[in-house]
């Protein structure tokens, strides 16, 4: 008997995240280590610390039923539709969509903030490259969870996508996940553009199905910006 997927049930997750500097190996953070002045050169690893400490990484998710798709739209259960033509080729023949948004908390952007009034500039930029590696790789951390949950059960799982994105430039999709989610009781508001605060905050959505087309790695190979992005997980293995 196959597990039966509960759709419209809000799950909330919270976890520890530990990275280190070889898993924010991206080139703004290595260029700025090398270029550090010498009596802080320990500067970044400080930074990363202060990072995990300040970090409050909370989520909520819940699975939809798939009603309908077309070449560029997902209808959900309840009439909503998310616009990405990728989505619709990746997740198009899945039974239902897995979405979720996860942030960081507050914290952080206060510091950063902080710093620059101070004017330590490194301080604050750093800071903001570790929140930056913490969110996404607490974004990895959720999904692995969740498709270890429904492999286990016999289903597949795409790899997650988000609005925003050079392949999903529908921003006002951020806006239906968010009212479908309704983080509020994460801290979690939204601008009228799209854009969610805290800013170490972020929305990802996946295809839950038997039957699912190969996709490449991650979502980095989908996407226009390429390897100009200094976060581009396209030419390194997926933690």
């Amino acid at each position: 008997m196959r597990y039966t997927i509960m759709h419209d049930l809000m799950n909330y997750h919270k976890f520890d995240l530990q990275l280190n500097k070889d898993d924010i190996a991206c080139s703004v953070w290595n260029n700025l280590s090398k270029t550090a002045n010498p009596s802080s050169n320990d500067l970044p690893e400080r930074v990363l610390d202060e990072a995990h400490q300040l970090a409050r990484v909370k989520a909520v998710c819940k699975t939809m039923k798939i009603i309908k798709t077309t070449d560029r739209q997902v209808f959900l259960e309840g009439g909503q539709a998310l616009t990405s033509s990728l989505l619709v080729c990746l997740a198009g023949p899945a039974q239902s969509l897995f979405l979720a948004i996860c942030t960081l908390g507050d914290l952080i952007d206060k510091r950063v903030d902080e710093y620059n009034r101070r004017g330590l500039a490194a301080h604050a930029y750093f800071l903001d490259v570790a929140g930056t590696c913490l969110i996404e790789s607490a974004g990895r951390k959720l999904v692995k969870q969740v498709k270890n949950k429904f492999n286990s059960a016999g289903y597949k799982t795409t790899i997650p996508l988000g609005p925003g994105h050079s392949y999903w430039k529908n921003f006002i999709d951020q806006q239906i996940i968010y009212d479908l989610l309704n983080p509020k009781d994460l801290g979690v508001k939204i601008l009228s553009s799209g854009m969610m605060l805290p800013k170490k905050t972020l929305s990802l959505v996946m295809g839950i199905g038997h039957e699912l087309p190969p996709s490449k790695e991650n979502h980095c190979h989908y996407c226009g910006i390429g390897h100009k992005c200094p976060l581009s997980r396209a030419l390194r293995p997926a933690k």
